[in-house]
């Protein structure tokens, strides 16, 4: 599923992707019915983005609508927010294993993600804190696709672009833009999205 939709952005050399669009694309491919974002205010080294799902019936013999809520914190930089509200959307094609269902289950999933992941640890909270990283990786194609990445590669290695300003243009944090202009982002791309 996250491969078709990766697909579907593969070609788009136009950047920056709207995030909106991410989700929109989620919806028209019957992933999601709804996909909501909000800004909150919050300390970003305790919380950047939330994932969260429900269904509601909107009349009563109406089919339910299975919706997507995802708070982001408006006090990080734009670029940072764009990436955590499509990181949070790679949750969407996540396992029922790889989701907290209780709240009990909350309390050591965010140490877990606050504290160091460690070989050492094991347990359905480490999992899901190895997932969530797993996701901010998987959501990158649909912010520099394929085609928009190529042409950024060719730019930066023809001196015609810095990585400083192909983030600028991407609307990323640079580090991550790095990362992927490295030729070894190709492998791990395709591994982690089922895109080879």
């Amino acid at each position: 599923m996250l491969a078709e939709l990766i697909e579907k952005f593969a070609d788009r050399v136009e950047l920056p992707i709207d995030v909106q669009e991410v989700a929109d694309a989620i919806t028209d491919l019957g992933f999601q019915d709804e996909v909501r974002f909000y800004d909150v205010k919050a300390d970003s080294s305790k919380i950047r983005g939330v994932f969260d799902q429900f269904t509601y019936r909107p009349g009563v013999y109406a089919e339910p609508v299975l919706v997507t809520l995802i708070p982001y914190n408006s006090n990080d930089p734009v670029e940072w927010q764009r990436v955590v509200c499509c990181k949070e959307m790679m949750h969407i094609f996540d396992s029922d294993l790889e989701r907290t269902d209780t709240p009990d289950e909350i309390p050591d999933f965010l140490d877990k993600l606050l504290g160091p992941l460690s070989t050492d640890d094991f347990g359905l909270a480490d999992f899901m804190a190895a997932r969530d990283k797993v996701a901010m990786y998987q959501c990158l194609p649909l912010l520099m696709p394929k085609a928009a990445l190529e042409v950024a590669r060719s730019a930066v290695d023809s001196g015609q672009k810095s990585a400083s300003e192909v983030a600028e243009w991407a609307k990323l944090p640079e580090r991550l833009v790095r990362f992927m202009l490295l030729k070894e982002w190709d492998t791990i791309n395709g591994a982690l999205t089922g895109c080879n």
